[in-house]
């Protein structure tokens, strides 16, 4: 019985693979750890892109929207209707200028910057096309108006962003 013992001991193949298993546990834990938190990273710098990347998105979104309300609200004030009414195109390059606050940058330009929340929104309007005889002086020598909207902002990784828009508005003639 003696020899039966220990040829069971000796011979065993599972009492082998026991005792080299306690070793690669240990080692298979720390690998399977250092795997978890690279891809734990991962997933956390990913989150974050799209967190800015959204964030970002709706930052542009309300940039153009400020932009776009700009422009249509000086376009609103240009219309000339043929009933007589108090706004129109020359009410535009006279009273409109001291009205808004805007400030005379030379005698083709008048411009105002505004701050809304985190935007800064400068507008110009600007004698068009550049350089011609007309001027805000003679405002009736004017046919045209160029309105240029800038919205500025900072986004959240303190770059600076813009967006630029404008639009020519031309004087228009009503036959009565």
């Amino acid at each position: 019985m003696k020899m039966k013992n220990f040829i069971h001991k000796e011979d065993n193949p599972f009492s082998q693979q026991v005792r080299n298993q306690q070793g690669i546990t240990l080692v298979e834990v720390l690998v399977s750890m250092v795997v978890l938190t690279a891809g734990i990273f991962g997933l956390i710098r990913a989150a974050d892109s799209v967190i800015f990347y959204q964030n970002n998105s709706r930052l542009v979104t309300e940039a153009t929207l400020k932009t776009t309300n700009k422009i249509e609200e000086v376009k609103r004030f240009s219309a000339n209707e043929p009933t007589g009414g108090v706004f129109g195109f020359d009410y535009l390059v006279t009273d409109y200028l001291t009205d808004e606050g805007l400030t005379k940058d030379d005698d083709y330009t008048y411009s105002k910057t505004e701050t809304d929340g985190d935007f800064s929104i400068k507008w110009q309007l600007q004698v068009y096309p550049s350089g011609g005889d007309a001027t805000f002086d003679d405002p009736t020598s004017i046919r045209m108006l160029e309105v240029l909207v800038t919205t500025d902002w900072t986004d959240s990784r303190g770059q600076s962003r813009n967006i630029e828009m404008a639009s020519v508005l031309h004087r228009r003639q009503f036959i009565e």
